[in-house]
């Protein structure tokens, strides 16, 4: 077992040079398996953490626009079944 001033002196290191909210992507869990990627959003202090126990890394540009343009397309498909329901129909103009 390490450290744990060290290591808490490490993460704070960490946070200080971080935003208030970061963007990371999985590459372990808590055993250190390799897992499916997934994009977060984190505030730094847990940002920080998860960078030190190296279980996540900074998600690229790229990554962040996908999982962006991800959850506004599963929010229009909410808010259209949602209209749906309400016997209104979004008919898309080309």
């Amino acid at each position: 077992m390490g450290d744990v001033r060290r290591d808490w002196r490490e993460i704070r290191a960490i946070e200080s040079t971080l935003a208030e909210f970061v963007w990371l992507v999985s590459e372990r869990d808590a055993t250190g398996a390799d897992v499916p990627p997934r994009v977060v959003q984190v505030a730094a202090g847990r940002a920080a953490q998860l960078l030190h126990a190296k279980t996540h890394r900074l998600a690229a540009d790229e990554e962040v626009h996908a999982q962006r343009e991800s959850e506004e397309a599963a929010k229009r498909s909410v808010r259209e079944e949602n209209l749906r329901r309400q016997g209104i129909a979004i008919v898309p103009i080309r």
